[in-house]
């Protein structure tokens, strides 16, 4: 099972777009993906079709009151996902407060997920923008994590802020954690700054930054009004042809490694 943490410290980059449409593409190519929302704004849960005010998520499992059965929700047959509900911004509050007194409060959901025999291929991690205690649970969990990066200089320079705060807790908690890739996002060909921010990302990051670029897609901004996936709202967009190619690349990115 492949455990990836989609994050960046910089908000609105499409952390949660990725999340969701890398999975459903996995899926779509045959493998069993497990999406779980860890933002407590909620987005992913929202973008799938659930109101996070009536939804008991993952907050829930963090805190070992719910089995993580219970909590599954189910997109298709081969798309799963764990939501998160109002609670969870609660929960984020108390962890801080405890992890004065107990800093193993930072290993959580690591503890809760080796207690289950998942069956996926790929579990993925929508992370909020905050280095918080939910997001240490995530990355003492995860193996990999992708960072989306917008095709500007602002973006660029907050994927920094990530990849350091990422080899604390590489360094720290979880010796197996490393950065997969840079997904650059919100690519414009038709905006030269784009193709100059892409260049600079491959020389920041070398060797890290994916061939497969995340366009400028109106579909993609439209399809979570309607609780669906890029490839069920428009199959034949860029986006949707982009996440494919995305997940293509991922697939065999761990094929690879593994």
């Amino acid at each position: 099972m492949i455990t990836i943490a989609i994050l960046n410290l910089k908000g609105g980059v499409g952390k949660t777009t990725i999340s969701m449409n890398l999975g459903a593409a996995l899926s779509r190519l045959g493998k069993k993906v497990l999406l779980v929302d860890m933002d407590s704004q909620n987005d992913l849960t929202q973008n799938l079709g659930l109101n996070p005010a009536t939804t008991k998520g993952v907050e829930f499992l963090i805190t070992n009151d719910i089995p993580l059965k219970m909590l599954l929700e189910k997109y298709d047959e081969n798309l799963h996902f764990i939501p998160s509900g109002k609670k969870l911004k609660e929960l984020e509050l108390s962890l801080s407060k405890l992890y004065k007194k107990k800093p193993k409060s930072n290993y959580l959901l690591k503890y809760m997920f080796n207690q289950y025999h998942l069956d996926y291929d790929y579990v993925i991690f929508d992370c909020a923008n905050t280095t918080g205690l939910l997001n240490f649970n995530v990355l003492t969990l995860v193996k990999n994590v992708f960072i989306p990066v917008q095709c500007h200089m602002l973006g660029l320079r907050g994927s920094k802020r990530t990849l350091f705060f990422v080899n604390k807790i590489e360094a720290l908690y979880n010796s197996g954690l490393r950065i997969a890739g840079i997904i650059p996002a919100m690519y414009d060909a038709r905006n030269s700054l784009s193709g100059r921010v892409i260049k600079e990302m491959e020389k920041t990051y070398d060797g890290l930054v994916l061939n497969t670029k995340i366009r400028v897609n109106v579909s993609l901004a439209e399809s979570p009004a309607f609780g669906k996936t890029i490839f069920d709202y428009k199959p034949h967009s860029r986006g949707a042809q982009d996440f494919h190619d995305l997940a293509n690349e991922v697939l065999v990115m761990f094929e690879e490694i593994y």
